[in-house]
């Protein structure tokens, strides 16, 4: 008789297979750019080999500059996503609650979360200046569509039979809102959450870029960009860039896949 590895055992084999496999894509392109600038097909000085900017991405690490500039970034995602969050979840349990509401406010968000971000700088620029209050206003508005529209979806989508059994228990709305509807909806939101992080992270570091500023990843990359003969700093910075965009994801996706294991939507968070 065969005896298989219970379901619950493979499952926890995947993340480790992912990352490996992750970790070998990543070797691969490190590989051909690293031939391809040794190779001399592109010039070092616009490509350099992807091991001199691992070597730079390294020692970067031990610049106070790069490190404020990194942990102003930071601050700012952690701001930003906070305060999308305290808007979004309110606002869509209040609309995926009424079905109304739910099916009146859909055209009006989808049409509003396809307009880029980034085309609001020149107005933010003139409201709020140059600060920090620009890229946190552009940050907002960027990141909390997903988390809004997932609320709305989970929040609406809630059995109705169990809102129902709830009433014929004596559970006022606010108990079966606290009780039924929103743990029903955690799944979605903390999928949202996870999406606008990675939205906030890219909105925050492009509006360094091209609205300029005193601090951020965005502006490191701005600095090294001007002074020309520091191309490979530009790369370090992007790499540590997609580093940071990459731990953050792992760091939501482990946290929603243990919070919401017995939830379908959420085991192939990654």
């Amino acid at each position: 008789m065969t005896v298989t590895a219970p379901p619950l055992r493979r499952r926890r084999r995947l993340p480790v297979r992912a990352a490996l496999l992750g970790i070998l894509g990543v070797a691969l392109l490190g590989g051909v750019i690293e031939a391809v600038s040794r190779a001399g097909l592109v010039n070092e000085k616009f490509l350099p080999p992807f091991s001199t900017v691992v070597q730079a991405t390294v020692g970067l690490f031990s610049n106070p500059v790069f490190l404020n500039d990194l942990v102003s970034t930071l601050l700012t995602w952690f701001v930003g996503l906070t305060i999308s969050t305290l808007i979004a979840v309110p606002l869509g349990v209040a609309l995926g609650l009424s079905d109304v509401a739910y099916r009146s406010s859909r055209t009006v968000i989808e049409l509003v979360r396809t307009m880029p971000a980034v085309a609001l700088i020149p107005l933010v620029i003139l409201v709020a200046g140059q600060g920090l209050e620009m890229k946190l206003i552009i940050a907002v508005y960027a990141a909390m569509w997903p988390i809004l529209f997932n609320t709305m979806y989970g929040v609406h989508g809630t059995d109705p039979k169990a809102r129902e059994m709830a009433r014929s228990f004596g559970l006022g709305r606010a108990a079966i809102i606290r009780r039924i509807v929103f743990p029903s909806a955690a799944p979605f939101i903390a999928t949202g959450i996870r999406v606008s992080s990675s939205i906030v992270l890219i909105v925050i570091i492009t509006v360094e870029l091209i609205a300029g500023g005193a601090t951020g990843l965005g502006a490191f990359i701005g600095r090294m960009r001007v002074l020309g003969d520091q191309i490979v700093y530009v790369y370090a910075g992007i790499l540590v860039t997609g580093l940071v965009g990459l731990a953050i994801n792992l760091v939501l996706g482990a946290i929603e896949r243990r919070a919401f294991a017995w939830n379908s939507t959420t085991r192939g968070a990654r």
